[in-house]
């Protein structure tokens, strides 16, 4: 039997008895290694090779120590941003709610106009993901009449360059991770080809298969020294940002993040593993790789928001907003609401059991208010409705689009982990509106209830704090992780079905290596 290159050093239980033992030293001799442990014994000894190499290799030094660093500088700055935000967050709604109870003494209705602000508190897990949150508003005005879209873009304060792109943990891990795996990888079947040790490390016996996971093991192993540090790190500064005073827990959220990232990296290592072992040299499994990280990080991207665009086009805001402004106008089925208002008296009169004004019971003025509030109810959540469903479209279009990229349904679910993606941010909004028509319809009750007199007698309600005060704080709870997990839990199927895609191509890859090499 021919012995083992040295990159490959024969295992020793491959090794073959002294021929000088004595027949009693025979019965001394080692138990035969079943095949399958030999098999595993194989795979351990390929992996443990090529990961001392890998570490022993200067590139993988430096490359390895950039990356570590913007990793933790990423998470570090997401942390620092985050904790200030939420900071700025709890004291601004509380300075706006102490704003509203101690607004002075005024018409209740005229108090309902002043309004209150509502604050979106930062995702469980948006220092590491900060998904959308500088470009959807983090501030949104609740006032009488009116549903108004979230104010306070960060992005509108950041300079051209910032715009370009937040370094984020997410940004390293879905641009970066995939770079160094390429670099560690591109050689493995490649490099030996052309060194000429791969018809040498073929001819020991050791099969494709176990080659594939050999080198997949001691690959991932240098990858997951790197970053695994850096997310342990990561995990501590998580458990530093108090993440539970919104009433969620992460971590749930954290493993389902770190299973999805997982299958990102598993998706370019058996693939950066499958063109090196099709490639006739290393140059060119490199070029490849790099192309493919190229579109599937910048342009992929970049064209699926083209494409969800064109597909699923939003009307301009001015246009949007005149298009409203005339429904509420017209009113609901073509009725004005101060006709429909009048076709209304009569049933208002007989709820009340009264023939007149005075007999009511109730502010009139209070009821036309309210009346004239549920009117809108519809016309707003037609338009603002479609417009909403338009941008989760666009978004589920990209979703679907991640058939040609796996970083578009890794991107989602990142976010949509996160707490920092658009439904989330849908759910604000949504929170925010109710709790506006829950907070007009309380003090148009009291209004009705307390200025009764007003009906006969005129004159103005004055209301004081303990008015104001019936109005409780607003307070945003989002929807849970299985909500997440019915709209994203596709995102997650993906990425699996481009594992077993980039698995199969590899086992194909290295299957025809013999061929070649015979």
């Amino acid at each position: 039997m021919n012995s083992a290159p040295e990159r490959y050093p024969m295992p020793t239980w491959r090794k073959s008895i002294s021929s000088t033992c004595t027949p009693a030293d025979t019965t001394r001799r080692r138990a035969p290694v079943p095949p399958d442990q030999e098999v595993k014994l194989m795979i351990a000894s390929i992996a443990r090779k090529e990961f001392s190499e890998i570490v022993r290799d200067g590139r993988f030094k430096w490359t390895a120590g950039i990356m570590a660093l913007l990793l933790l500088t990423a998470l570090a700055a997401g942390y620092q941003k985050y904790s200030a935000y939420m900071d700025m967050q709890r004291l601004a709604q509380d300075q706006t709610n102490y704003q509203w109870f101690n607004q002075g003494d005024k018409n209740p209705h005229s108090g309902a106009h002043y309004g209150n602000y509502a604050f979106k508190p930062a995702g469980p897990l948006a220092f590491f993901d900060n998904g959308i949150n500088n470009y959807a508003g983090t501030a949104l005005f609740m006032e009488a009449h009116k549903q108004n879209f979230a104010i306070g873009r960060p992005a509108t304060d950041q300079s051209s360059i910032g715009r370009f792109g937040d370094l984020s943990g997410a940004m390293i891990l879905q641009l970066l991770m995939p770079l160094l795996i390429i670099f560690l990888g591109f050689t493995a079947f490649s490099g030996e080809r052309e060194s000429g040790t791969l018809r040498q490390v073929l001819s020991m016996g050791v099969s494709n298969r176990q080659l594939l996971w050999g080198k997949a093991l001691g690959i991932g192993t240098a990858v997951v020294l790197v970053v695994g540090a850096c997310v342990l790190i990561g995990g501590l500064a998580l458990s530093l940002t108090g993440l539970h005073a919104e009433g969620e827990s992460p971590g749930l959220r954290v493993a389902l993040m770190a299973v999805s990232y997982l299958l990102y990296a598993a998706i370019f290592l058996f693939l950066t593993l499958a063109v090196s072992a099709w490639a006739k040299n290393a140059r060119t499994a490199l070029m490849v790789m790099v192309g493919f990280w190229a579109f599937v990080g910048f342009l992929a991207p970049k064209a699926a928001g083209e494409i969800s665009r064109i597909v699923h086009p939003t009307p301009a805001f001015g246009q949007w907003m005149a298009d409203m402004r005339a429904h509420q106008m017209r009113g609901i089925d073509g009725v004005p609401p101060f006709v429909r208002f009048e076709q209304e008296s009569q049933a208002i009169f007989a709820q009340y059991g009264a023939e007149t004004i005075a007999e009511l019971p109730v502010y009139v003025g209070a009821l036309r208010l309210q009346k004239f509030e549920e009117y809108d109810f519809p016309v707003f959540e037609e338009h603002y409705g479609r417009l909403r469903d338009s941008y989760i479209n666009q978004r589920r279009l990209q979703d679907r689009l991640g058939v040609v990229a796996p970083t578009l349904p890794l991107r989602s679910l990142s976010m949509a982990l996160a707490g920092t993606d658009l439904i989330r941010h849908i759910d604000f909004a949504d929170a925010a509106e109710a709790y506006r028509r829950d907070m007009v319809t309380t003090i148009n009750a009291y209004l009705g209830e307390a200025a009764a007199s007003l009906n006969t007698a005129g004159g103005v309600l004055v209301a004081d704090q303990e008015v104001f005060g019936i109005v409780p704080p607003f307070e945003f709870r989002s929807q849970g992780l299985g909500a997440t997990l019915d709209e994203h839990g596709g995102n997650l199927i993906a990425l699996a079905l481009w594992l077993l895609a980039a698995l199969g191509l590899a086992l194909w890859a290295v299957r025809r290596l013999r061929v070649e090499e015979d």
